[in-house]
């Protein structure tokens, strides 16, 4: 039997890294039955974590998709990185779902990758769930973590389920539901009730209060109710909760301990009851292909109806994932809105996507609004792009909107990739292509100093994984340089009548072009005069290269205007290597560093950390040339905005956790490109 769109959810699982994200996946599949037997993270066995580096290292690198059904309701997950140098994958994930899972330690309580994760969650308008785990770990601690959600998070917790230590980690009080569950030793699966323990009535009775108090703003006949001793039905909580949630300024916490089985079924139940169905397309006057994230903003399914669709009318659907199989190619992964719209994609095979597997849907009625599929097409998908069938915007089947994400992510360091073996590089060359297709936030350009490319990525770790995959994957025989931070190379002044001359080959040519800053990070290369198609073809290949390689030797040139004002030759028919010689002599002959200003990369860094430690924190970034922008208190917790250079932030983590005992969080975000300071 087919299951209606409003009993399906489309979430997404956020956390810091080794918070226990994908733990709680694998219990999600686990007490759903659709998996038979639990496979642990640390011993390399998670179901959602099936590229070699993450059982490796641990942690997840690519979102994995999987859905499972509890209770007659069909849920769809993205098990999302936590490490920061993926973080493009949370926001594609979050574009396409209406409901958040954010995971916290019990004991790390919130970190730098939570906060910025829930910074995503509130920009993306996303309905979210809160989930403390590692409470049976020595030191966890709920009641601070809930402090920390109300003081850095800015919104009232509200506890639907508590810890019950006999003394260790046993079960849980359902709040909502009045009573204690234990977990069974024998048998995973089984839940034991029992009554609320005499110790914790008064933890409990202060949570039940609260949830009574938040659901009675929104529905007067819960108060009087409360007030006439009755009775208050869950339903009548639970729908006032929502409200809470819908107005922003509450948010539903679950607890326990994802690896020893405790309070995830709770968890479960709160994403059947308190998370929104998929939020398809609405028809709406004047709708175009604009980006989802252009600055409007996105609606929930049930919190915002009167505002604008997160999506255009008549999006079929929308690209989260690209992925390469050896077996049969690209796959990309949507989130699809109109399953009927399919059919206008011809050529087009869809998946069924759980994990790594794929299964082939023949009955294209099988697919639901909100359902996470992979799709294999012959058109060039984008990922964070819309899309359309025949007749939508443009009049094209592949003429969706490519989403604005990733200059978010901006690929700062900079290493290079050199071949052991010259025969390799038609095979390299298309690895690297292919790969970087799959990672938006990776920048892949030929190297003219080596012959080989260099590569630009977010941060080490993602540099480190992708050369692995290289190396191990796909058997490059490659060398990978030291990383370092990408520079940019910008030219201070016009340069009007740059003129170079060359003779050889039989011939002579004279070329002549006018340099000039222009305020895009992009080069321009325009013509003031009539030039042959194959003329233009090597001198955008010189100028290509030459703005690449840079000048000073500390980054690539940025911002270049040249405009192409004379071409002579001493016959109609130049040699073009002949051309390309005379061009390039000219753009080194007439650009030097001293021409030249260095950019460095300048972050955006918000620190959050209590009062006691502000002094120690502030003379350090002092020391590493922050400037600050803004200090504020709230009377426990010190906010510090400021930029700083990249360079200056290496092992920061380890450092700030060092300043604040562990207490202090922060937000790397890239701002700008500034001139670089000299020390």
């Amino acid at each position: 039997m087919a299951i209606p769109p409003k009993d399906t959810r489309s979430i997404a699982i956020l956390a810091h890294v080794d918070a226990g994200k994908t733990t709680v996946s694998e219990r999600l599949l686990y007490f759903s039955e659709t998996i038979p037997g639990l496979g642990e993270v640390d011993e390399g066995l998670a179901t959602m974590d099936y590229l070699e580096e993450e059982r490796k290292r641990g942690i997840t690198i690519e979102a994995g998709i999987a859905s499972y059904q509890w209770k007659g309701t069909r849920v769809t997950f993205v098990d999302t990185p936590g490490h920061v140098d993926f973080g493009v994958e949370v926001d594609f994930a979050l574009q396409a779902v209406e409901g958040v899972i954010l995971v916290l330690s019990g004991v790390s309580g919130i970190e730098s990758q939570s906060l910025e994760a829930w910074e995503k969650v509130k920009a993306n308008r996303n309905q979210a769930l809160l989930f403390i785990n590692k409470l049976d770990l020595t030191g966890a601690d709920y009641r601070k973590v809930m402090e920390q959600i109300e003081v850095m998070f800015r919104v009232k917790p509200v506890a639907l389920t508590l810890p019950v230590y006999l003394p260790a980690l046993d079960g849980v009080i359902d709040v909502l539901n009045q009573l204690a569950l234990y977990r069974s030793v024998e048998n995973p699966r089984k839940l034991i009730k029992g009554e609320v323990p005499a110790l914790l009535a008064e933890p409990y009775a202060k949570a039940r209060q609260d949830l009574i108090d938040v659901a009675s703003q929104f529905d007067d006949g819960i108060a009087a109710a409360w007030l006439a001793g009755e009775e208050i039905p869950s339903d009548k909580l639970v729908a006032g909760l929502k409200l809470a949630m819908q107005k922003g300024g509450h948010i539903p916490v679950y607890m326990g301990s994802a690896l020893k089985n405790v309070g995830i079924r709770q968890l479960m139940n709160g994403i059947n009851l308190l998370l929104p169905p998929p939020n398809a397309p609405a028809p709406s006057a004047g709708a175009s292909d604009a980006p989802a994230s252009s600055g409007a903003p996105l609606a929930t399914a049930d919190s915002r109806s009167s505002e604008s669709p997160r999506f255009p009318q008549g999006a079929i659907g929308f690209i989260i994932k690209i992925r390469h199989y050896q077996d049969i190619g690209k796959i990309f992964l949507a989130k699809i809105f109109d399953p009927d719209g399919l059919k206008a994609l011809q050529g087009t095979r869809c998946f069924r996507v759980f994990a790594e597997s794929l299964e082939e849907i023949k009955d294209l009625s099988q697919i639901r609004p909100g359902d996470v599929i992979a799709l294999q097409s012959p058109r060039h998908y984008r990922m964070g792009q819309i899309l359309f069938g025949d007749g939508g915007p443009d009049g094209q089947a592949d003429a969706g909107a490519p989403s604005i994400l990733t200059k978010k992510y901006r690929p700062l360091l900079q290493s290079r990739i050199e071949l052991v073996n010259a025969d390799d590089y038609a095979y390299v060359d298309k690895t690297l292509k292919t790969l970087a297709e799959t990672e938006p936030s990776i920048a892949i350009a030929p190297d003219p100093g080596t012959g080989g490319w260099l590569i630009s990525t977010v941060g080490e770790l993602q540099l480190d994984v992708f050369c692995r995959r290289l190396k191990k994957d796909h058997k490059c025989d490659i060398k990978i340089g030291a990383p370092n931070v990408r520079y940019l190379e910008k030219l201070k002044a016009a340069q009007k009548g740059l003129a170079n001359a060359a003779i050889g080959m039989g011939a002579e040519i004279r070329i002549t072009a006018d340099l000039a800053p222009i305020p895009e990070e992009a080069n321009s290369l325009t013509y003031g005069i009539p030039v042959s198609p194959a003329y233009r073809e090597v001198i955008e290949s010189v100028f290509s290269s030459f703005c690449s390689e840079g000048v000073c030797g500390v980054g690539s040139l940025s911002g270049l205007g040249c405009r192409i004002t004379g071409l002579s030759g001493s016959s109609d028919s130049v040699p073009l290597p002949l051309l390309a010689k005379c061009f390039t002599d000219c753009l080194k002959l007439h650009l030097s560093c001293a021409q030249l200003e260095v950019l460095e990369p300048i972050m955006r860094l918000e620190i959050i950390i209590p009062d006691e430690f502000c002094g120690l924190v502030l003379a350090d970034l002092a020391a590493r040339g922050g400037i600050i922008r803004k200090l504020d208190s709230d009377g426990y917790n010190s906010i510090i905005l400021l930029e700083i250079p990249l360079a200056n932030t290496f092992g920061y983590t380890t450092l700030l956790r060092s300043l604040s005992r562990g207490l202090g969080v922060y937000v790397l975000t890239f701002e700008k490109f500034g001139v670089r300071r000299t020390s």
